[in-house]
């Protein structure tokens, strides 16, 4: 009886004592509960969870949402330590993240209370929706470190106080940060290197290894002026030569070939609408092949150099200053250009003081062709002004200013003496059949030869009406001819209309070859500047008039007067004559009218035209004008035999 009473009052004890922990248990429980729920309440007094299960060294809650902060997890375990009445917040892991800030509200800074009130926070899977990114990391102590990716590119963070070390990969644009990309840059990925400050205001700087994953090597600068958002980029171009010269390879439509760009280009951007920029960049032995510019492949030394202004929301670019080198060669640049509401180029051209020595120094030989060893002295004056108007064709303009009086030629490979002074000279023409002919520039080698005094007074007034009206006036450039080329190809948005004059046309047929290449034009340019130096205005539309092709083996016009209506020129009529002077463009496309004895309206109303404004001008009388348009073509020549 003794022993079951000792043992009734031991199980009593016992359940007293048991009774007491559950309580203490159950007390600490609402304890660590209520402590729990304060902390969460003070750091979002929204929050709100599903439930938490606590332990002896941990507290598990469910679905918590901090509304306040843009933050909810699927799991929230907290780490204790400590003893089991005094535990210690130790580390906590937020799993199934989901991340939505708000940044129009004051409470994005409540995430400095988390970091004080636990030692340790780690994220495990955490999601931002509005950037479509995913990303992981812990803070202990008040250090960050962690990664993020998304769709904008991937970046790995050290973050600790207000400084931030951060290494990104094919970033296209900074999540969280309002600052609008110029369209030149939207679509474009860079990864690098870069460190900064958070506070008072961000604050990075830093280098790019890459661009659009091919290798660079720039830096960069990223900060608030007075406010508003600054970007500087400064490159350096001999660090990034593979990387430029495909750049180079790909813009130039694969003419540039080999290039080795030294240098260096920057840019500032201040967060309004426009992007500052300077280059100073330098090609050693630039390769070129193109056959738009030369028949075969040169090298040249190059250097630019200029400041301007990229205005975004305007859609406008502006070089205020720049200079083009080659060799001894110097020219000063500037340009405009704008393609938002309206396209339109302005740009211009000068050097007023430009080397003679230096102009033929510059020039590779394939550029020169058959004035290799051409050597030059002296100087001229040059300033060239372009306007191209996309939108408004007739507002084109161009305006040149060339001085070219205290330029000599010391030398030159193609002599003008012999043209000039009736002594056996010749040339060598081909037509657009492919025939060929030599022909003499005068009676002593060609006896089919016409003067300029036998020609018919109507040949000028209608040459100069389809061809060069200015021709008597200029000096072998005509801006009026230019400018309505430009103009009329700006139009039609293609080439439909050359700039050449009279004296242009017979510098190519005297000296040079069909090809159309910039390398012949600069031929071709010196070359009317020396035709017109040496002969008289009669002797220029003389050997025009005896050499240039007008069918298919047929040259000159009074081979043409024969061919197409079996009379010499000096015979023919004025009607005739217009016909002729009207298919010098394209005598292979018109030659065909004459040939089937078919002769369409449109072109028989240019042809009259051409002899209404030769009267109109006062160059032709009316009552030659009225017999013109009343006659009528009749193609007996040899023409009319094929």
């Amino acid at each position: 009886m003794k022993i079951s009473g000792l043992y009734s009052l031991s199980f009593l004890r016992l359940g007293i004592v048991l009774f007491v922990l559950a309580l203490v248990f159950f007390s600490t429980h609402l304890f660590i509960l209520k402590k729990v729920n304060n902390s969460l309440v003070q750091l979002d007094s929204l929050c709100s969870y599903d439930g938490i299960e606590y332990s002896f060294d941990s507290i598990i809650i469910k679905n918590l949402k901090l509304p306040g902060m843009g933050i909810s997890s699927g799991s929230t375990c907290i780490l204790l330590d400590g003893s089991f009445y005094h535990p210690e917040l130790e580390y906590v892991v937020l799993q199934s993240v989901i991340y939505q800030p708000d940044y129009s509200s004051s409470s994005s800074d409540s995430g400095t209370a988390i970091s004080g009130d636990l030692p340790v926070i780690a994220v495990v899977d955490g999601f931002i929706p509005n950037y479509g990114t995913e990303f992981f990391g812990a803070r202990r102590n008040g250090f960050d470190t962690g990664s993020a990716e998304g769709p904008w590119g991937k970046v790995f963070l050290n973050h600790s106080s207000d400084s931030i070390y951060a290494v990104f990969e094919n970033c296209s644009s900074v999540p969280g940060i309002e600052f609008t990309l110029p369209d030149q840059a939207v679509g474009h990925s860079i990864s690098g290197v870069c460190t900064g400050v958070t506070k008072p205001e961000p604050a990075f700087s830093g280098y790019i290894t890459e661009i659009d994953e091919k290798s660079v090597s720039a830096d960069f600068e990223y900060c608030f002026k007075q406010g508003s958002p600054f970007v500087s980029l400064f490159m350096d171009f001999s660090q990034i030569s593979e990387s430029a010269q495909d750049a180079i390879f790909d813009l130039s439509g694969g003419a540039i070939t080999n290039s080795e760009p030294i240098g260096t280009f920057s840019l500032s951007y201040t967060g309004n609408d426009t992007v500052f920029f300077f280059t100073d960049l330098e090609f050693e032995e630039l390769s070129v092949w193109s056959t738009d510019i030369a028949p075969d492949t040169f090298s040249i030394n190059i250097a630019l150099s200029c400041q301007g202004y990229l205005v975004i929301d305007s859609d406008i670019v502006v070089v205020d200053s720049g200079l083009i080198k080659s060799n001894e060669l110097d020219l000063n640049f500037s340009l405009m250009y704008s393609w938002g509401e309206r396209t339109l180029l302005y740009a211009t051209l000068s050097n007023p003081e430009l080397k003679g020595e230096a102009i033929v120094n510059s020039m590779p030989p394939e550029l020169l062709g058959r004035l290799n060893g051409l050597i030059l002295s002296g100087d001229l004056s040059l300033f060239a002004e372009l306007t191209l108007d996309w939108d408004f064709p007739d507002s084109s303009d161009i305006n040149l200013e060339i001085d070219a009086s205290q330029l000599r030629v010391d030398y030159s490979p193609i002599p003008f003496g012999q043209i000039r002074n009736y002594t056996g000279a010749s040339c060598f023409m081909r037509d657009s059949w492919g025939n060929s002919s030599r022909i003499g520039l005068d009676t002593l080698t060609n006896s089919d030869f016409v003067f300029f005094d036998s020609l018919p007074f109507y040949f000028e007034p209608l040459l100069r009406c389809a061809e060069d009206a200015t021709f008597r006036r200029h000096s072998g450039f005509s801006e009026y001819h230019i400018r309505n080329s430009i103009r009329a190809n700006m139009a039609q948005g293609r080439f439909v209309r050359g700039g050449s004059t009279i004296s242009m046309q017979l510098a190519k047929n005297l000296f040079l070859g069909r090809e159309k290449t910039l390398a012949r034009k600069l031929q071709e340019v010196f070359l009317t500047w020396r035709l017109e130096r040496w002969l008289s205005k009669d002797r220029i539309l003389e050997i025009y008039a005896n050499i240039v092709e007008l069918g298919p083996g047929v040259f000159g016009f009074n081979a043409a007067a024969m061919y197409y209506f079996n009379e010499s020129v000096v015979d023919i009529s004025v009607k005739e004559m217009a016909f002729l002077v009207s298919i010098l463009p394209g005598p292979k496309l018109y030659h065909g009218y004459a040939q089937r004895e078919i002769f369409p309206p449109h072109w028989n109303s240019y042809v009259e035209r051409l002899i209404t404004i030769c009267g109109t001008r006062g160059w032709l009388d009316e009552s030659v004008v009225s017999r013109a348009v009343a006659d009528t073509l009749i193609f007996d020549g040899a023409v009319s035999l094929f």
